[in-house]
């Protein structure tokens, strides 16, 4: 029987919206089992605690990109940096988006 850990530890997990809310509850799951992060969201400042946050409970490799999503270029800037970090990702949370009143 697979747990968790077996099927999580070492992938790489992207995750759009991950500076708050679900976004980041999905960050600290994912962590918990063992899964390096890619986190990306508009607030760098948010990503970066949250990115020490994991690292330091999970010993784990977390990547940060600040990022508009709703921004025509952002989607190329998003693979730009993954290319140049080597990261190949098995886990997509596609999880960003905006509030409407």
């Amino acid at each position: 029987m697979l747990d968790a850990a077996m099927i999580y530890s070492g992938k790489w997990a992207l995750i759009t919206g991950a500076s708050a809310g679900i976004g980041a509850v999905f960050a600290k799951t994912l962590a918990s089992r063992g899964a390096n992060l890619v986190l990306v969201a508009r607030r760098e400042d948010r990503l970066r605690a949250l990115a020490d946050e994991l690292k330091a409970a999970h010993a784990i490799d977390v990547r940060i990109i600040a990022a508009d999503l709703a921004a025509d270029d952002a989607p190329d800037t998003v693979f730009a940096r993954l290319k140049a970090d080597g990261v190949n990702i098995d886990i997509l949370v596609n999880n960003a988006g905006i509030g409407m009143p």
